[in-house]
């Protein structure tokens, strides 16, 4: 399970991601073309977070109970 929700954190947060293209600002001396700017969808942010959290829970977990097999 933590394996599953590592990626899908993982994949989640690269989906949130994405560029755009703006005019540039007017400014001296001028910029030619456009300017590309990173986004973020921030569902699919916390989407990313909440599934990297879910992911650490299920890893402390199951390192838990192998360690506790290994005791008992």
């Amino acid at each position: 399970m933590a394996t599953v929700a590592a990626a899908l954190a993982v994949l989640l947060w690269w989906l949130s991601r994405g560029s755009i293209e703006v005019v540039p600002p007017a400014i001296d001396p001028p910029v030619d073309g456009t300017v590309v700017r990173t986004v973020t969808d921030t569902r699919l942010l916390l989407a990313a977070t909440v599934s990297a959290g879910l992911a650490m829970v299920f890893a402390t977990l199951s390192i838990l109970s192998v360690t506790s097999r290994l005791r008992g």
